[in-house]
C-alpha cells in the first residue's frame, strides 16, 4: 500500500463543486490523461493512455491509499507503458512514487472527450453522448417512470453542470448519437 498525495486536489475538487478532475501525466514519453473521481467509494484513479483505447481503473482507498500490487492489472499497465515481458525490471512502487510527485494540488480543468468518458465508464448506450432532451417525470405520473441511477451517473460524467442542477430532481436526460 502507498499513500498518494491526493488530499489537496480532493479538497479543491469539492471547493469547485465538481466530482472529478482530469490532469496530464507523462511517463517515459508515454502521455496519459488521469481522471481522479471522488463521487464514488472507493475513489477512482483512471489512467487513460492518450491516442489509444487503453485505460486502467484503480481504487483509491480511505486515506488516499493505493494498493501497488496490481495483480491482473499489471499486464494492462505494462501494455500501456509499452513494456515487454522479459529482462527489463519494472517496479509498480517506483512507477507510483514517480506519479505521486506529479499529482497537482489544484484542479486543472482539463477535458476528456465525452466519448472517452462514456467508454471508460461503460455508460449505458455509451455511443449516445449528446443531449436530445430532458424529461421531468413528475409531469407524467401516469407513466410511473423515474430518473435512473445510471442516467444520473452518465449525466454527472458527461455534463457535470447539468447534473448539479438536476441531481435531486426526478429528471432524466435523453441522449442521442447525433451531434445536431
Amino acid at each position: 500500500m502507498m499513500r498518494l498525495d491526493l488530499r489537496d486536489l480532493h479538497i479543491d475538487i469539492l471547493k469547485h463543486k465538481t466530482t472529478y478532475d482530469v490532469f496530464d501525466y507523462s511517463h517515459n514519453g508515454i502521455q496519459f490523461n488521469i481522471l481522479f473521481d471522488v463521487n464514488c467509494i472507493p475513489f477512482k484513479l483512471i489512467f487513460i493512455k492518450k491516442n489509444s483505447g487503453q485505460y486502467l481503473i484503480l481504487d483509491v482507498l480511505a486515506g488516499y491509499q493505493l494498493n501497488t500490487y496490481l495483480g491482473e492489472k499489471l499486464k494492462i499497465l505494462k501494455d500501456m507503458l509499452e513494456l515487454k515481458n522479459g529482462k527489463s525490471k519494472f517496479s509498480t512502487n517506483q512507477f507510483f512514487e514517480e506519479f505521486n510527485k506529479k499529482i497537482p494540488h489544484t484542479i486543472q480543468n482539463k477535458k476528456l472527450s465525452k466519448a472517452t468518458i462514456s467508454h471508460v465508464y461503460h455508460c449505458e448506450e455509451n455511443e449516445k453522448i449528446y443531449i436530445r432532451e430532458l424529461r421531468n417525470w413528475d409531469k407524467y405520473p401516469e407513466l410511473g417512470k423515474h430518473a435512473t441511477k445510471e442516467n444520473k451517473e452518465k449525466t454527472r460524467l458527461l455534463y457535470p453542470d447539468i447534473y448539479e442542477e438536476i441531481k435531486d430532481k426526478n429528471i432524466s436526460v435523453f441522449y442521442t448519437d447525433k451531434e445536431k
